[in-house]
C-alpha cells in the first residue's frame, strides 16, 4: 500500500513538472520570434465605378463593299480575264458569265442585244469600253425603279396621310421574312411610331413566339388572338384594333409558302382582300423577302408572288453571305420591282437602305 502510494505521488510530481516546463516555454517566447504579420499593401485599392466601366471601342459598321465581297469575287472575279486581254476576239467567254451569274436569261439577253447594238464593231473589241458599257447598263437597270420615291418604305422613309400604313410582308420559307418584319418594326419604334404587329403566320408553330421576342425587343404590340386559325381572320381584327386605337402602322406577317403552292398563294389574295375592306388603298406595301442565296430561283418567287399580289417592292436578306447578288439586277429588269432595303448581317443596322450607285460600285469598281 505504501509502494503504491508512493508510485501516484511520484507520477502526479512528474506531470506538475511537465506543465510548469509549459507554462515557462509559453512565457519566455518573445514578440521577435512570433511569424510577423503579412504586410499591408497600402499602394493597393480597388477600382473606382469609373475605372471599372472603360469606354469601349466601337466596332467599325460593315461596309457594303466587304459584305458583298463574294458576290464581286463571283461576277466581276470571273469576267478580269475576260476584260484584261489586249483585244477581245469572241465573246463566248463573257457570254457564259453572264448567264451563271444569276442576273436571269431575259436581262442576260438584254444586256448582250444591247452591247451589239449601241457599240460600234471597232469598240466590241475593247475590253474597257465593253466593260464601261456593261456597268453603265446594269446600273441603268436598277435606277428605272429605284428612284428616291420609289426605295421609300411609306410611313418610314416618307410620311403617309393613312393611319394606320399598313404594311404585308409575304415570302418563301427560311427567306428570313418574320425577322426582317421585326427590324423594320423596330426602326419604327425608334422613329416614335405606335406600332402593331399581326401574327398572321398561323401555320408554323414557332412563329408566333419568334414574332413575340422581336415584338418585345422593339417594344410594340402584338397581336395574335388565341383559337384563331384562319391568317385574313387574324389581318381583319388586327386592323380593326389598330384603326379603333390610333395605331401609326400594322405589320401583317404571314406563313411563308413556296410560290408553286397555288391554294395558299390565294389564302394571301383573300387576306389582302379582307384588309381593304376597312381601309381601301391598303396594303400601303406589299413588300417579299428574298433571300439572295436562291439566285435565279429567288427571280421566279419574287415574279409569282408579284403576280398574285401586285408587289410594291423587295428586300434582299443575306446579301453578305451570298455570291448571287446578281439577282437584284434581273428583278429590277424583269419585274421593274424597286429595292427597298438589304440585309448584310444580323445587327439591326445592317438592313439598309438600297441605293444603286452603291450598289454597282460595290460589285464592279
Amino acid at each position: 500500500m505504501e509502494i503504491l502510494l508512493a508510485n501516484i505521488e511520484f507520477l502526479i510530481a512528474g506531470a506538475v513538472a511537465v506543465i510548469g516546463g509549459m507554462a515557462y516555454y509559453f512565457r519566455s517566447k518573445t514578440p521577435k520570434e512570433l511569424p510577423p504579420p503579412p504586410p499591408v499593401k497600402t499602394e493597393e485599392k480597388a477600382p473606382s465605378v469609373q475605372e471599372e466601366k472603360k469606354p469601349v471601342a466601337a466596332a467599325e459598321p460593315k461596309t457594303l463593299k466587304s459584305a458583298l465581297a463574294k458576290s464581286r469575287e463571283n461576277f466581276l472575279g470571273r469576267l478580269e480575264s475576260f476584260f484584261s486581254k489586249a483585244e477581245i476576239e469572241d465573246w463566248e467567254e463573257m457570254e457564259e458569265v453572264l448567264y451563271t451569274s444569276d442576273l436571269g436569261p431575259k436581262t442576260v439577253q438584254d444586256l448582250l442585244d444591247y452591247l451589239e447594238d449601241d457599240l460600234p464593231a471597232e469598240a466590241r473589241k475593247n475590253p474597257q469600253a465593253v466593260k464601261e458599257h456593261l456597268i453603265n447598263k446594269l446600273t441603268s437597270y436598277l435606277n428605272a425603279v429605284s428612284t428616291e420615291e420609289g426605295t421609300c418604305l411609306k410611313g418610314l422613309d416618307s410620311e403617309l396621310d393613312a393611319k394606320p400604313v399598313v404594311w404585308m410582308i409575304v415570302g418563301v420559307n427560311g427567306s428570313g421574312k418574320t425577322t426582317t418584319l421585326g427590324k423594320l418594326a423596330s426602326l419604327l419604334s425608334q422613329k416614335g411610331k405606335k406600332v402593331m404587329v399581326a401574327a398572321g403566320d398561323t401555320f408554323r408553330a414557332a412563329a408566333d413566339s419568334q414574332l413575340r421576342v422581336w415584338a418585345e425587343r422593339a417594344g410594340v404590340e402584338i397581336f395574335s388572338p388565341e383559337n384563331v386559325s384562319d391568317p385574313s381572320a387574324v389581318a381583319y381584327q388586327a386592323l380593326e384594333k389598330a384603326k379603333s386605337q390610333g395605331y401609326d402602322h400594322l405589320l401583317v406577317d404571314t406563313a411563308g409558302r413556296l410560290h408553286t403552292q397555288k391554294n395558299l398563294m390565294e389564302e394571301l389574295r383573300k387576306m389582302k382582300r379582307v384588309i381593304q375592306k376597312l381601309v381601301p388603298d391598303a396594303p400601303h406595301e406589299t413588300i417579299i423577302i428574298l433571300d439572295a442565296n436562291n439566285g435565279q430561283n429567288a427571280l421566279q418567287q419574287a415574279k409569282e408572288f408579284h403576280q398574285a399580289l401586285d408587289l410594291s417592292g423587295v428586300i434582299f436578306t443575306k446579301m453578305d453571305g451570298s455570291a448571287k447578288a446578281g439577282v437584284a439586277f434581273g428583278v429590277s429588269n424583269e419585274l421593274e420591282l424597286p429595292i427597298k432595303r438589304i440585309g448584310i448581317g444580323e445587327k439591326l443596322e445592317d438592313l439598309r437602305p438600297f441605293k444603286s450607285q452603291d450598289f454597282v460600285e460595290s460589285i464592279f469598281l
